[in-house]
């Protein structure tokens, strides 16, 4: 509001008021622009997506497909909106442009969140890792236990919980099947851990909580079976994560 020469009271809305804020945001506007359709700027989306992919592959944790389903669609849309911006070499709306930039950029960003969440809490295959002590095959007297050895000291292995299923089987294939009157009762035998047992069927799960920091997880197997039957122990799956 201004008043208008030559007149006291008389009040009027000035056009120009606030002129100096709207130059200067036409000047960021125009310069954004500038940047956005420049030829070298299409190529920026597609790189940061490239690099991202290239830098996720270095350090992948395998795991199962489905912790990465929120990582992989996020990659997609980066890669696809950067292609895109490339492929416009003349954009007749810089809108469009800006918006195939701001996408892949933003999608690019998401997805590593989503894959370094992965990295931290995702979970970890380490079935091939884990290392039977004691003598098979086992049976319900002379021999009856064993134990599986784990390291976990790696940082980026560090997890609360490990989910193991176990295999059992006959010792003989050729003779009676001794599988319905056997089970397995597993005990968490890692210090600092809180004791816990569990039984388990041939081809059953458990799930044990490690606690914070632990290096080496063993685990005891106890086989329990029919009188006179011999089987054979193995890690049919082991899989640390967090709970």
């Amino acid at each position: 509001m201004t008043r208008r020469p030559g007149q006291r009271g008389d009040v009027y809305n000035s056009p120009t008021a606030h002129g100096d804020h709207s130059i200067a945001a036409n000047d960021i506007k125009n310069v954004i622009i500038k940047w956005v359709l420049h030829p070298s700027a299409r190529w920026l989306p597609l790189l940061l997506a490239c690099a991202a992919l290239v830098i996720a592959g270095t350090r992948w944790p395998d795991g199962p497909a489905r912790q990465y389903v929120l990582w992989g669609t996020l990659a997609g849309l980066s890669l696809v909106t950067a292609a895109a911006r490339v492929l416009n070499r003349r954009p007749r709306d810089a809108r469009v442009v800006g918006i195939l930039s701001l996408v892949s950029v933003l999608a690019t960003v998401g997805g590593w969140l989503a894959f370094g969440n992965v990295l931290t809490h995702g979970e970890v295959e380490v079935t091939g890792r884990v290392r039977t002590e004691g003598t098979q095959p086992l049976d319900d007297g002379t021999h009856p236990t064993l134990t599986l050895r784990l390291d976990v000291s790696a940082p980026e292995e560090q997890r609360n919980a490990l989910r193991l299923t176990l295999g059992i089987a006959d010792h003989d294939p050729a003779g009676p099947t001794c599988l319905p009157d056997t089970h397995a009762t597993l005990s968490l035998l890692t210090s600092g851990a809180a004791a816990q047992s569990t039984d388990v069927r041939p081809g059953g799960t458990a799930d044990f909580s490690l606690g914070a920091g632990a290096g080496t997880v063993r685990i005891g197997v106890r086989l329990h079976t029919a009188r006179g039957c011999r089987m054979t122990v193995q890690v049919a799956g082991a899989v640390l994560h967090d709970r």
